[in-house]
């Protein structure tokens, strides 16, 4: 398991610490890829982003068939109501830090930097003007809050290296990571209990949602760009 940490925002927001990471990598054509045959060395690299989808809150609906007795279950779907009712006014809070969030700017520039880190190529902004493109699309992405004990950052994601004046694809891969989201409780914190999970979800504001998605967006590109240096070293170790 690995782990990531959110860094603090100037603004003094409450952090969020990501542990229990679970990752899967699966690159395209058994891990076939075109890496060995091209320099890379003192050439240019762009990200192009594909535009996401807004990000997801993942809460449970409340289900009165799992219970044979009938006043547990009224019980269990009193919470469950009162459960989705905080997920539907967390998920207006998700919008509104997602909103302050240039999220492909941000997974687009911490991309290119890793990258060309591992590649040799000088990053630059202009997609017309680079030898190569990483383009990189979230297929899903946000935060899991079904369980009762933790809620969990996850993403599902592609990314294609291409040969830009060719259009040929030189390497790719999808990945679908989880971490948990655990805070850093400090003495001013309203978030009660050791994790936030779906019955927390009222006490999470605006701007711990936007550290959220900052975290987000790191883990998102250190998936990619770890599998990226993984294939590049397998190549260079030859």
């Amino acid at each position: 398991m690995n782990s990531s940490s959110l860094r603090s925002h100037s603004h003094g927001a409450r952090a969020l610490a990501g542990t229990c990471s679970i990752v899967l990598a699966f690159a395209a054509c058994g891990g076939g890829h075109h890496l060995a045959e091209y320099p890379f060395s003192s050439r240019t690299l762009a990200v192009v982003y594909i535009a996401p989808p807004s990000p997801e809150l993942l809460t449970s609906y409340y289900d009165l068939g799992n219970s044979q007795n009938p006043v547990a279950a009224v019980v269990r779907a009193g919470a469950d109501v009162a459960r989705e009712r905080e997920g539907r006014r967390a998920n207006s809070r998700l919008d509104s830090a997602s909103a302050r969030i240039d999220i492909p700017a941000v997974l687009a520039q911490r991309t290119l930097e890793r990258a060309s880190r591992y590649l040799g190529t000088r990053p630059i902004a202009d997609e017309t003007k680079a030898d190569y493109l990483m383009e990189v699309r979230m297929e899903r992405f946000g935060i899991n809050a079904k369980a009762d004990e933790a809620a969990y950052l996850f993403t599902f994601a592609e990314a294609v290296l291409l040969d830009r004046r060719t259009g040929r694809e030189i390497w790719n891969v999808k990945v679908h990571g989880r971490d948990r989201l655990t805070p850093y409780v400090q003495s001013s914190s309203p978030i009660p209990g050791s994790v936030i999970t779906a019955g927390t979800l009222g006490s999470v504001s605006v701007a711990d949602f936007q550290d959220a998605l900052n975290q987000l967006m790191n883990y998102s590109s250190n998936l990619i760009t770890n599998e990226l240096r993984s294939a590049l070293r397998d190549v260079r170790d030859k």
